[in-house]
């Protein structure tokens, strides 16, 4: 009976332990899943920062993952936790990857503090990069290189050197991050680090090469000479390519063609030119991916320009028709940065009948939020002042919206202005006009200069902007009347013609104006057109004079120089003008301001030219006598130095006497104002760039380079098709598949690592694959292409002869055939192992399944 007491509670103890471990064991599993707030991490007080070195000292994983939050969490909030750093180094070598993740952002913060102590792990880091797990190898390499530590730059060195060569993509996209690295800690590693991305560069997958043309500008930008064997695998990538690797291979296709291609856009293309080839241009389909339209694109092209006598285009060269067409389908991608990057490829590239395709997608970015409107609408503003004609017929898009802000009203007004044409001016002058009902005054100034603009731009559509515009001079508001008038003037003096009647009718709403600047227009139009208003310019000048006191500034100086054009035009025989600027002058002589009262004394001297006294007449015969009688002195003084030199003239001050000239001084014909643009200087800049958003040259900003006058070799990205990769760079599987390496070796032809051929000869690691494998690469294929093409030639013919022996033995004999075989194969192995003892030159040079085929042959 005891003993089955005895038995019973331990059996119950028992199962509520076992009850009380499971609860737990659910509990800690479970932690991840519930939907519970994690602001707890952000909690510093005393008590939880206690915790945190217990719980990283801690065997359970999870103890030490919550300790590694709270530090990642204070980090974030701008505290300083270096005082753990000795007790994260411990849990470098994790077991759990999360873990392994937070340890390796504290080290990468606090490595440059905590020197010494970093040291310690990077024995830890060098035994990761040969993990079976290719995150682990990757961020033990990104950690590694993270760490600014100058004395470590050789392990990074060899560390970088290590993960070339590995099977994963994903690691070896982490090793192109982590040469930029090295070299800004070492700068004396340049050398090295340009084999290793010469090496990298020969990489098919998509997933890797974005990061390596990244390293590629950060290291050696210059070195385009690098990029000739790789530059039609890359055009053929770039649809593959994440995002962020299509804008940098965009960027550096962009300045490799700018350096190896004649110019095919050609100097003396206009608008209309352009406009007709666009018409009659083939639309091809949007993914054909068949190489023969590129000729017959290129062909075509090339045709149309030899037709035309006026037009200066080249022909284009097939490699950047091939590369003007792989970016094609990149224009409908959703990132807005990659549509930028190909306009700009079109718009610096292509020849100007192709860059209409790229009107479309760039309109399609206005959709987006105001900021990227901001960012497009000032690179279609460049665009457009070049080829006006890719947005010509998306001009409805342009139409300003009532939420649109004031940036982005001014922007839209420019581009509206500079793609009108005769089919669309009459749409946009109806909508200009609606834009002039605005309450907004500088919006409305605006869209009366930009009607002013689409007049000066199309002379056809003067006459009607000119009426317009005489309505709005009516206005009751100053700043649109005030507006109405410049424009106005800007177009009379490019259609004098027009003159006489627009100004009759400016003078009668002389009264009903107020603005300054315009009564000041009105008065210079009237003046510098007074002989063709022989009865109403004198009007003019008696009603001024009658208001001289109330006008402005601006008004008093436009009526002294209408009363001096009339003076002029008329002479002093008329009394009436004579008298009218006479007393304009007077009114003039003792007025507040000082410019008017210098103007009126320039006037004086120069209509009424140097009288005996060396006084300027006034026609007041009172005012004569005391002025000459004031400037006797001076005038005994002039006749004492009367002998001196005259400074290299031929006549002497006292004698020129510019009122003999006064006509062609004042009434001179003026040239019509140049009106700026609002964008005058942004196509100078190149497209997609912060120096044509802000107008102005940013920091790091690098021109293109002009084209070449002569052609560059282009062979020299032709031999590159028989060149291939290793083989563990042949493969295009993204991030995420460790099966790459059965791929590769299919590939590579090997049956598995104890064979000889492919990557499975060795290990993966393996350093023959690496940077000094393909350093010389290309020079040596140069020189030896010729010879080898001849042999291979030679090899096949004599192949083919030897088969078709074999065959008819076969139908012979079939025992003679098989000891012919059997001596052949033995012959091959021999010459197999004679080419691999003697040629060293050609294993730097091929890979191992080329050579095996080579033998074979």
């Amino acid at each position: 009976m005891y003993n089955v007491d005895a038995y019973l509670k331990s059996l119950t103890s028992n199962a509520v332990k076992l009850s009380k471990k499971v609860q737990d064991g659910i509990a800690e599993n479970t932690r991840d899943f519930r939907f519970e707030n994690q602001a707890h991490f952000l909690d510093t007080n005393e008590a939880k920062m206690s915790e945190i070195r217990n719980n990283l000292d801690s065997k359970y994983e999870k103890e030490k993952l919550d300790g590694m939050k709270r530090l990642i969490a204070m980090i974030s909030k701008g505290r300083d936790v270096s005082e753990f750093f000795p007790d994260v180094v411990k849990n470098v070598a994790s077991t759990s990857l999360e873990v392994r993740k937070l340890v390796y952002i504290y080290i990468l913060r606090y490595a440059e503090q905590e020197q010494d102590l970093a040291l310690l792990s990077i024995n830890t880091f060098q035994k990761d990069l040969s993990d079976k797990n290719q995150l682990i190898r990757a961020m033990a390499l990104r950690v590694m290189s993270g760490i600014r530590v100058p004395v470590i730059s050789p392990i990074v060195m060899l560390g970088i050197k290590k993960c070339v060569t590995d099977l994963s993509p994903y690691v070896r996209k982490i090793a192109a991050h982590a040469i930029p690295k090295c070299y800004q800690l070492d700068p004396a590693q340049k050398d090295a680090l340009v084999d290793i991305i010469t090496t990298l560069l020969g990489d098919n997958s998509t997933f890797t090469i974005g990061s390596v043309l990244m390293a590629f500008n950060q290291v050696c930008p210059d070195r385009l000479d690098l990029i000739h064997p790789q530059y039609r695998k890359l055009c053929r990538m770039l649809v593959d390519m994440d995002e962020w690797g299509q804008t940098t291979a965009i960027d550096l296709l962009l300045r490799y063609s700018r350096t190896q291609f004649l110019n095919p856009i050609g100097k003396t293309t206009t608008a209309k030119t352009a406009r007709a080839k666009k018409e009659k241009s083939n639309v091809k389909s949007f993914y054909s991916d068949d190489d023969s339209d590129v000729s017959h694109h290129s062909s075509e092209s090339g045709s149309e320009s030899s037709d035309d006598e006026d037009d200066g285009n080249n022909s284009v060269d097939p490699d950047l028709a091939y590369l003007i067409k792989c970016a094609l389908p990149l224009l409908q991608s959703r990132n807005s940065q990659v549509v930028l990057s190909v306009a700009k490829l079109y718009m610096h590239l292509a020849p100007a009948e192709e860059s209409y395709k790229i009107g479309r997608p760039l309109v399609r970015l206005l959709r987006s939020h105001r900021e990227l409107q901001f960012v497009v609408l000032n690179n279609i503003v460049a665009i457009a002042s070049q080829r006006p004609y890719v947005f010509d017929q998306f001009y409805q898009h342009f139409f300003i919206r009532s939420t649109d802000p004031g940036f982005i009203r001014n922007l839209k007004l420019d581009i509206l202005t500079m793609i009108a044409t005769e089919s669309n001016i009459t749409f946009i002058l109806r909508e200009l006009q609606e834009y002039v009902k605005s309450s907004n005054k500088a919006f409305v100034t605006q869209a009366i200069e930009a009607i002013g603009r689409c007049a000066s731009n199309i002379p056809e559509m003067a006459e009607s902007c000119l009426g317009g515009l005489l309505k709005l001079a009516h206005s009751k508001s100053d700043s649109v009347a005030a507006e109405s008038v410049t424009a106005i003037r800007r177009l009379l003096q490019q259609r004098p013609a027009d003159s006489v009647v627009m100004i009759m009718q400016l003078t009668k709403a002389l009264d009903d104006i107020t603005e300054s600047s315009a009564r000041a227009n009105v008065y210079w139009l009237v003046g510098q057109n007074c002989a063709q208003l022989p009865t109403i310019a004198p009007d003019v000048l008696r009603k001024a004079a009658k208001s001289f006191c109330s006008e402005s500034e601006s008004g008093k100086l436009q009526i002294l120089t209408l009363g001096g054009k009339l003076v002029a035009q008329e002479g002093v025989s008329s009394k009436t003008i004579h008298l009218l600027f006479q007393y304009v002058l007077n009114m003039a002589r003792y007025d507040l301001d000082y410019n008017v009262r210098d103007r009126a004394r320039f006037l004086r001297a120069l209509v009424y030219g140097q009288q005996q006294g060396g006084a300027a007449g006034s026609g007041d015969p009172e005012l004569d006598a005391h002025e000459n009688g004031s400037d006797m002195e001076h005038g005994l003084h002039d006749a004492e130095h009367e002998d001196e030199d005259t400074g290299g003239f031929e006549q002497s001050e006292k004698e020129l006497n510019l009122s003999k000239h006064v006509k062609e001084i004042l009434l001179s014909e003026k040239l019509a104002p140049v009106q700026e643009k609002p964008s005058h200087g942004r196509e100078q800049f190149t497209v997609g760039s912060m120096s044509l958003v802000l107008n102005r040259v940013v920091a790091g900003y690098e021109p293109l380079r002009d084209w070449p006058t002569v052609q560059p070799d282009p062979s020299v990205r032709r031999l590159a098709a028989t060149m291939e990769a290793p083989g563990y760079m042949n493969d295009r599987t993204g991030f995420g598949s460790d099966s790459v390496y059965a791929k590769s070796r299919q590939q590579g032809g090997g049956s598995g690592f104890g064979s000889g051929s492919g990557v499975g000869s060795g290990s993966r690691y393996d350093g023959q694959a690496g940077p000094a494998r393909g350093a010389q690469t290309l020079d040596k294929f140069l020189e030896s292409s010729e010879d080898e093409s001849d042999d291979s030639s030679d090899e096949s013919d004599t192949s083919e002869s030897s088969e078709e022996g074999e065959t008819s033995e076969e139908t012979e004999d079939d025992d003679e055939d098989d000891d012919e075989e059997a001596e052949e194969e033995s012959s091959e192995e021999e010459e197999e192992e004679e080419e691999e003892a003697s040629s060293s030159e050609e294993e730097a040079i091929l890979p191992k399944t080329s050579r095996r085929a080579n033998g074979r042959r």
